[in-house]
């Protein structure tokens, strides 16, 4: 398989929608919060999707590849995760079982457990194993896409959370789709030829997205199944997700974004147990302070916060993945035929 050079922007970009999705869980205001919803899950398919590059490499080594990237880390936070969620059980004086701790932990009943944003790295990972099947169908992955908007439209209706993700992976995939022609088309190299096409398509993005994600649509929800009007919900992500990849395209690179995109799956995985850290602390010493409803500087300083917290969590996660990955090729080495 091919390697890839990272773009800086890119990562930026991911850096960006990973704050987005942190702030959003900090009860900040419902306006804010409206519009973080329209679009902030959509922005990690489309990015990933605008990433895909077609190569030789066979199902085997995608799967390896998409397995080492994703599901690990997935069992990894969630097997984490399983002890704090009984203690949060008996703290919330909540019932907790065996039976719905594995349904959790294998996502099969469309609930992750309390540390519910792990549901993303199993939901990415059946997407970019699908369209790997579906892009080697050649001539046909616009029929498959529509197909997938189709079936996603039959999901949405029934209001359910289904085991795996699946009717977010149908979701998925349409942004995904959409985000590898923004790459293959090079649209945005087409857009920034001509300074007014950029600025023209960002405000006429801009106004599409507070139109179709705010004042038209409720408030959404990917994990809940909560997607209000179904074409509204994609008009408003897909108009959001473009005007970012605009002003991220043409900035320039901050160190900081880079790092926390680079390191988003930390992040994204681990943000819950500071979450649920502020609702003990509520109890004990600052007794409503740290969650009041809808602070917009409270949930600022929270997110801060995390994200400083997170450093030292970053390193120590990326040094254990690391042994773990140099003992899997040494172990792999010794066991292939030498040539």
């Amino acid at each position: 398989m091919m390697g890839w050079k990272r773009l800086n922007w890119i990562d930026n970009l991911r850096g960006f929608g990973m704050i987005l999705v942190v702030w959003a869980h900090m009860n900040i205001p419902f306006a804010l919060e409206t519009i973080i919803y329209s679009f902030h899950m959509p922005l990690f398919f489309f990015i990933s999707g605008y990433l895909y590059k077609k190569n030789n490499a066979t199902f085997k080594e995608v799967l390896t590849k998409k397995a080492t990237g994703l599901l690990i880390p997935y069992f990894f936070f969630a097997t984490l995760s399983l002890p704090f969620g009984i203690a949060i059980s008996i703290f919330r004086g909540e019932s907790w079982s065996i039976m719905g701790s594995f349904m959790n932990y294998f996502y099969l009943d469309g609930s992750v457990g309390w540390n519910s944003p792990i549901w993303f790295l199993i939901v990415l990972f059946l997407i970019e194993i699908s369209y790997f099947l579906i892009d080697r169908i050649k001539g046909y992955n616009s029929m498959f896409i529509v197909l997938c908007f189709v079936i996603g439209y039959v999901f949405s209706n029934t209001r359910m959370e289904f085991p795996l993700g699946l009717n977010i992976v149908f979701y998925g995939l349409v942004f995904y789709y959409v985000g590898q022609v923004l790459n293959v088309n090079n649209i945005l190299g087409w857009l920034f030829v001509n300074k007014f096409r950029v600025i023209a398509t960002l405000v006429l993005c801009i106004g599409l997205n507070v139109l179709f994600g705010f004042v038209l649509n409720s408030r959404v929800s990917i994990y809940h199944n909560e997607l209000g009007n179904y074409l509204w919900f994609y008009i408003a992500a897909i108009s959001a997700c473009l005007a970012l990849f605009i002003l991220f395209k043409g900035s320039p690179s901050y160190r900081i974004l880079t790092f926390i995109g680079t390191n988003s799956i930390v992040i994204m995985s681990t943000h819950y147990f500071f979450k649920y850290g502020f609702d003990v602390a509520d109890s004990f010493v600052t007794y409503g302070l740290l969650t009041q409803e809808r602070s917009l500087w409270i949930s600022i300083m929270e997110t801060v916060f995390i994200l400083i917290c997170s450093i030292p969590l970053i390193y120590l996660y990326n040094k254990c993945f690391f042994v773990f990955l140099s003992k899997k090729r040494k172990k792999s080495a010794i066991r292939s035929p030498t040539v």
